[in-house]
């Protein structure tokens, strides 16, 4: 946090006012060394995490410095039209002391709409790229006269395709413009836009990453394989308690799979990405943030929307392809101060990245074992219990006691188990079977005394294993190639075999001893 306060940046006295009622005192790292720069004219490249402050470091900057006119003199794009939306509010809240004018404009809502606003007049547009385009198309945006351009989140916007749409809108705005692009990492295509339609003496501010997850949010994670991922899963969201949940999953095929699957099994649970309708997401996200929503499946660009402080759970279905991801991720859960709780379901040969991210983030991760059915069990009769209790304490059983009285003594114990099955069937979507205890699989760790020297990898290593042994690659778990060795987790009902049959046969033409590793 800056050792200066807001009060001491040059921003207008309405900006300020605004800000201090937001209930802002000091201002953000990037904040505080974007502002000033800012103010000066220069073009900027800032570098920070999300949830950095980013969109007020360029929001205060255009507030303060633009008046009202009879053009449009300020454009921000954003990648998706959640984005879009929050920007917009941030700039509602900073500029309420203002007389500036601003829109938000994105596909899936009436364009007419938007193009009635516009004409009205408007100083600030915040938009995505394909409605802007569409409304430059239409001669309703003109940006001839434009002061600024700013890029919010331009590393998801190169990632969504949209590299052409913005080069296409930089050809059509004046070269005197300032220009300010924000984005969490520095890929080679931002680089591309700095360097083609950026002042040369544009100023690149990194704020350096913590990298820390926040210490509210506990972090676990299950060992276990691809083919039960799904129902360990179910497990999970049946044996623990959660108030609402965000379920992270890598693509939105693998989004729409998860959700699909989670409805057929009667969960409660809608899905979130890109290629859902504006109005439908929209509609989603209140109902979620409501509370009538219990668990939303989502990537990571479409999770960035979504600003609920209820959130009591993340689970990463499939792992983020970044460590930044990852803290993107669990950030929504544990807000505002309250404790959360992030799940990740890890497969055997994600392990080790998965220590590389948790080495990144200096976080701290526990293994837990899968649940049982027994802890299924035993979380949802906590639940009916407690439903009954609420019942008692309203007194709302009191129209049904001559029902009970009727039923004979010697039958009201069995009644009250019937009764009691049908509300923990009825809680349960995914039909388990007791003897598949997903928990009891266990690995033992062999040593293979040849490694990189012996040109060794892991496709060489899995393949030899399996042919040799005759296993199937599903029984290998973590694999880590050494210099002159290699380390293999196997499912421990194969051990003897791999030992057995891989000890003494030739490997790149050598032979190899494997060897049980104690502990």
């Amino acid at each position: 946090m800056s050792k200066i306060t807001f009060n001491e940046l040059p921003l207008s006295s309405d900006v300020l006012r605004a800000i201090e009622e937001m209930g802002f005192e000091k201002p953000s790292k990037i904040q505080e060394q974007a502002i000033p720069e800012a103010m000066k004219g220069r073009d900027i490249i800032g570098q920070a995490q999300t949830g950095t402050g980013k969109t007020l470091a360029f929001g205060s900057v255009l507030l303060t410095n633009l008046k009202p006119s009879d053009h449009i003199s300020a454009i921000v794009l954003s990648p998706t039209r959640e984005l879009a939306n929050q920007i917009y509010e941030q700039f509602k809240k900073m500029g309420r002391y203002t007389d500036l004018r601003f829109t938000c404009v994105f596909g899936g809502s009436p364009i007419e709409r938007q193009i009635r606003t516009i004409k009205k007049g408007c100083d600030i547009i915040i938009g995505t790229p394909g409605r802007v385009m569409d409304l430059m198309r239409r001669k309703v945006l003109r940006l001839d006269e434009l002061q600024y351009f700013v890029l919010d989140e331009a590393d998801e916007m190169l990632n969504m395709g949209f590299v052409e749409d913005i080069e296409t809108i930089l050809q059509s705005v004046p070269e005197t413009r300032q220009t300010l692009l924000f984005s969490a990492t520095m890929p080679d295509g931002i680089k591309k836009i700095a360097s083609n339609y950026m002042k040369k003496d544009y100023l690149h501010i990194r704020i350096k990453q913590k990298q820390q997850t926040a210490t509210t949010v506990e972090q676990f994670f299950y060992v276990v394989k691809p083919k039960e991922k799904f129902e360990t899963l179910c497990r999970v969201l049946d044996s623990e308690k959660i108030d609402s949940a965000i379920i992270f999953c890598k693509t939105k095929r693998s989004v729409d799979e998860v959700a699909s699957e989670l409805k057929a099994h009667n969960y409660n649970v809608e899905s979130m990405h890109g290629d859902i309708s504006q109005e439908t997401r929209m509609h989603t996200l209140k109902q979620f943030k409501a509370g009538k929503i219990k668990y939303l499946v989502a990537t990571d660009v479409a999770a960035r929307g979504i600003d609920v402080d209820h959130v009591s759970h993340v689970i990463n279905y499939e792992l983020p392809q970044e460590d930044e991801l990852y803290i993107h991720r669990i950030g929504r859960t544990g807000r505002a101060g309250a404790k959360g709780v992030a799940f990740s379901l890890v497969s055997p040969r994600e392990l080790s990245y998965f220590r590389k991210i948790e080495r990144k983030t200096n976080s701290h991760f526990v293994e837990l074992e899968v649940p049982t059915i027994d802890d299924i069990f035993n979380n949802k009769m906590n639940e009916i219990l407690f439903e009954i209790q609420d019942i008692l304490d309203h007194n709302g059983q009191y129209d049904y006691r001559e029902v009970v009285r009727s039923i004979p003594k010697n039958m009201r114990d069995d009644v009250l188990a019937a009764l009691l099955k049908m509300a923990f069937d009825a809680k349960i979507g995914y039909e388990y079977d007791d003897e598949n205890d997903l928990s009891e699989i266990k690995y033992d760790k062999l040593m293979f005394d040849r490694g990189k020297v012996d040109r060794v990898n892991k496709s060489k290593l899995i393949a030899f294993i399996c042919d040799e042994s005759g296993i199937k690659s599903d029984k290998l778990g973590e694999i880590t190639i050494k210099r002159k060795c290699s380390y293999v987790y196997v499912e421990k009902d194969v051990t003897d075999r791999v030992i057995k049959k891989c000890s003494h046969k030739k490997l790149n033409n050598r032979k190899v001893e494997v060897t049980y590793v104690e502990g």
